[in-house]
């Protein structure tokens, strides 16, 4: 299947006119600009004229299942109709060459798309099994069956795309990307010491993606390129935050607190206007036996106007306070 596929696909491009080639090209360029510039509307735009001339051209379809991905529903969600068409367009490019010869973005959404598919599985598992303890005699194995093939489909969908990241960490290419998708597949398969590995190799990653960035606005005159470079550092930093967050909780789950706590110094460190992270921090230290120091993180957490009184951390942190 894959050597005709290629060959479909070298057929094509060779049976096009010089003028076409060069249209082609260009409408290849400049959705690459707006795809990488986030601009996906105008991209698309490009990329649609460009599989006019070549309906298998590999770079723009593999551009076009990106979108599509971006633009798709949350996993856990009902509508998985770009979902699906995104998951359909990203194998059929796969399909087309080795893994080897792929390039990496396509590696990384495919996987992407896999992971969501292998979510949405899961998600389906867990409703049955929440339905099947309310259902009747007579539904309950149907829905217990039903449950165990997704459960089984979300696992199959999670190792294909965890394979396909690996490829990318083997190439040392898009690595933060890879890991950082690696470690959430690892913690929603339950596999603790890939999540704890796939978490470290993630951070050195970003550290080293930041102090890139950072070299970049410190080199720069062009006011543009700084203020480009200035939000990629806050993505960055966001997107560190956010794993720092996981992995502490990964922690606290496990009753490991003063690893809990590293990450959450690290993160109030970072950003000190995270108000939930001092009530996660308190949280910690009331563990560690650490009273004086938990209550002032929940009274921090409290300064927050947007925190409903009615909630349960607000409870939580206000109990903790009073003792």
């Amino acid at each position: 299947m894959r050597p005709l596929a290629l060959l479909l696909l070298l057929c094509a491009c060779s049976s096009l006119a010089t003028d076409e080639r060069d249209r082609l090209a260009s409408y290849q360029r400049n959705a690459g600009l707006f795809f990488d510039g986030g601009k996906f509307n105008q991209a698309m735009i490009q990329i649609e004229r460009g599989l006019e001339l070549d309906p298998a051209d590999y770079k723009l379809n593999s551009m076009k299942g990106g979108i599509l991905l971006l633009a798709s529903g949350d996993a856990h969600g009902t509508d998985h109709k770009k979902l699906d068409e995104a998951t359909a367009l990203l194998e059929q490019q796969f399909n087309t060459r080795s893994p080897a010869r792929h390039e990496p973005h396509l590696l990384l959404n495919y996987a992407r798309a896999l992971q969501k598919q292998g979510l949405r599985h899961l998600g389906e598992a867990v409703r049955l099994e929440g339905q099947a303890t309310r259902a009747t005699p007579d539904e309950v194995g149907a829905m217990k069956d039903k449950a165990k093939a997704d459960r089984e489909q979300a696992t199959a969908l999670l190792v294909t795309a965890d394979g396909l990241l690996a490829e990318l960490v083997q190439r040392g290419e898009l690595l933060r990307l890879a890991h950082n998708h690696r470690l959430q597949i690892a913690l929603q398969r339950g596999d603790d010491p890939a999540f704890l590995t796939e978490s470290t190799a993630y951070l050195k990653q970003a550290e080293e993606a930041q102090k890139v960035t950072k070299k970049r606005i410190e080199g720069t005159k062009n006011v543009d390129f700084e203020n480009e470079q200035f939000a990629v550092l806050r993505q960055l930093r966001d997107e560190e935050l956010q794993v720092r967050n996981l992995v502490a909780e990964f922690h606290y789950s496990r009753r490991q607190f003063k690893e809990a706590l590293v990450q959450l110094d690290r993160v109030l460190q970072a950003d000190p206007r995270r108000f939930v992270d001092y009530y996660n921090r308190g949280r910690v230290l009331l563990e560690l036996g650490e009273p004086d120091r938990a209550k002032s993180d929940f009274r921090r957490f409290l300064a927050d106007p947007s925190i409903p009184t009615s909630s349960e951390k607000a409870a939580f942190a206000m109990k903790a306070i009073d003792r």
